[in-house]
C-alpha cells in the first residue's frame, strides 16, 4: 500500500536515504541491537544531527503525535536523545510545549542516581520514540522505565519500522498505538 507523504516527510525520507541508510559489504552483515544481522542498516542519528534533518524530525514527530494528548516525549539513550531534543524544540516553536526525557540503560552511580533524565513527572502521558524499530527491545526498556516511574505510555513511535516484530512485542505489553513515520519498504526493502 502506497501512502502519500507530506512535504516534510518526503524530504526527511530523502535525508534518511542519503545520510542514514547503508548496505553491508558482501559477506559482512551489520549486527543489529536486536542481536540479529542484516544486509542493510539505518543509523537515524546521522540524520538527527544534520541541521535540516533535526528540524524535519522535530516537525514530523510532532505531526505524528498530534491528538495523542502526550505530556512528554522521550526514549532510550542514545538514539532517542536527538529525536527528543528535536521534538521539544518543535513543540516550543509551535506554542504547544511538550516535555522531554530519556532513559539510561542503568541508573547513574553518582549524583542523583537517576535512570530517567529530563522532565518526566509521575502521571504523565508519554510517547516513547526511537529512530528504528526492529524487534522493539530497546524501546521496550524505555517503556518499562517510564511505567516504573509512574507514567503512562500512550504510544510508541519510530522514524522507521523494519517490520520484524516490534508491533507485536508492544501489543503483548499492552501498547496498541504503535506508529512509524516510514517502514523499511520505503527504502526499497521487502515487498
Amino acid at each position: 500500500m502506497n501512502r502519500t507523504f507530506t512535504a516534510n516527510e518526503a524530504r526527511l525520507l530523502e535525508l534518511l536515504k542519503e545520510r542514514s541508510f547503508r548496505r553491508a559489504p558482501e559477506g559482512q552483515p551489520f549486527r543489529l541491537a536486536s542481536g540479529g544481522t542484516s544486509d542493510h542498516f539505518i543509523d537515524g542519528k546521522m540524520t538527527a544531527v544534520h541541521p535540516e534533518g533535526a528540524y524535519l524530525i522535530g516537525e514530523v514527530l510532532l505531526d505524528h503525535l498530534q491528538g495523542a494528548g502526550v505530556d512528554a516525549v522521550g526514549g532510550l539513550q542514545v538514539g532517542a536523545v536527538p529525536l527528543t531534543t528535536a521534538a521539544v524544540i518543535a513543540s516550543h516553536r509551535r506554542g504547544r510545549p511538550v516535555g522531554g526525557f530519556w532513559v539510561r540503560e542503568e541508573a547513574k552511580d553518582h549524583g542523583t542516581q537517576k535512570r530517567i533524565e529530563g522532565g518526566l513527572a509521575p502521571g504523565s502521558r508519554v510517547a516513547v520514540v526511537d529512530d528504528v524499530f526492529t524487534r522493539g527491545g530497546s524501546s521496550l526498556k524505555a517503556v518499562e522505565a517510564v511505567r516504573a516511574a509512574g507514567s503512562t505510555v500512550v504510544l510508541v513511535l519510530a522514524l522507521v519500522d523494519r517490520l520484524q516484530g516490534a508491533r507485536e512485542l508492544f501489543a503483548r505489553h499492552g501498547i496498541d498505538d504503535v506508529r512509524a513515520v516510514f517502514t523499511i519498504r520505503d527504502f526499497g526493502i521487502g515487498g
